[in-house]
């Protein structure tokens, strides 16, 4: 997603759209509009999609709940209005292409976001590992994303 207000709009309002189907059918949605970590504006594109979601999150019924899956955002607690949101579950991080280091610092800034990683938690995983090598090498990657979790920075 890159800084284009209309756009941006129209993707929201797209996943919320489909969300509604989700809901009708008395499941719970996951919206996920991902923000490309590489834009020169990630910070303007995360303030639009902010205002984007809770627009829409506001349009909901009271007994409607989502789950919204976000890209970290490069300014921190960017999305703690849609966290509080009585209709929104939880709000779990992208990775979004960090490496799960810079993912892992960036997730502590923000409080009540916890990880979603996919690309983070594999990265150093490979075919040409032992058992052992792999299972260490995800359990090491497993316990840096729980803590970055729950060991918010103060």
């Amino acid at each position: 997603m890159e800084l284009n207000p209309k756009g941006i709009r129209a993707v929201v309002e797209q996943q919320f759209e489909v969300a509604r189907q989700i809901l009708d059918a008395g499941l719970v949605p996951i919206i996920e509009p991902e923000v490309n970590i590489y834009s020169e504006k990630k910070d303007e594109v995360e303030t639009i999609l902010k205002e984007e979601l809770l627009r829409n999150l506001d349009t909901l019924h009271e007994d409607d709940h989502v789950m919204l899956k976000l890209t970290i955002p490069t300014v921190a607690n960017t999305y703690k209005e849609t966290i509080d949101h009585l209709n929104d579950l939880r709000v779990v991080a992208l990775s979004g292409g960090y490496s799960r280091d810079e993912a892992n610092v960036k997730l502590k800034e923000n409080d009540g976001l916890i990880a979603s990683f996919s690309r983070a938690l594999s990265q150093d995983l490979n075919v040409n590992q032992t058992d052992e090598e792999f299972n260490t090498a995800l359990k090491d990657a497993i316990d840096s994303i729980f803590d970055a979790s729950v060991n918010k920075k103060a």
